[in-house]
């Protein structure tokens, strides 16, 4: 529900920018495009931009939309982690299924990556925890 954006500073050292999703097919199309200026004009005009965390839902296929923002961020050079949520609701059969169709779709560079990530068994919690720390460039 997020429509604005939202920073969230972090043990006085830096700050999460939360920003709407493209999930928002609640609102109208001018919104909709709105949403999406202020969203490009964040991610290519912040110089001192760390990283993009891109959440996906890790139960099905990556859709067009998150293709399109993944292309995006990587015309502008940024780096992105892919963060594909809700790992618990998945078994091993279909786990192994949507790590094929992510690395299918998201050609990774360099400085990319891709965490599972379950905020219920807190997979991933930590792989963030250090990328985090790692684009700061700290310990």
């Amino acid at each position: 529900k997020t429509q604005t954006l939202n920073f969230y500073l972090v043990n006085d050292e830096f700050y999460l920018v939360d920003v709407p999703g493209y999930g928002f097919a609640s609102v109208n199309k001018d919104t909709q495009h709105k949403f999406g200026m202020m969203i490009e004009e964040y991610l290519i005009s912040r110089k001192d931009l760390k990283r993009v965390f891109l959440l996906v839902d890790y139960r099905h296929k990556p859709s067009e939309d998150d293709l399109l923002m993944f292309n995006f961020m990587k015309y502008y050079n940024l780096d992105v982690t892919i963060v594909a949520t809700k790992a618990d609701k998945l078994n091993q059969k279909e786990k192994a299924k949507s790590d094929k169709f992510l690395e299918e779709a998201f050609p990774l560079k360099e400085n990319d990556n891709i965490v599972i990530f379950s905020s219920v068994t807190k997979k991933g919690k930590e792989e963030m925890y250090n990328i985090i720390k790692s684009s700061l460039g700290t310990k």
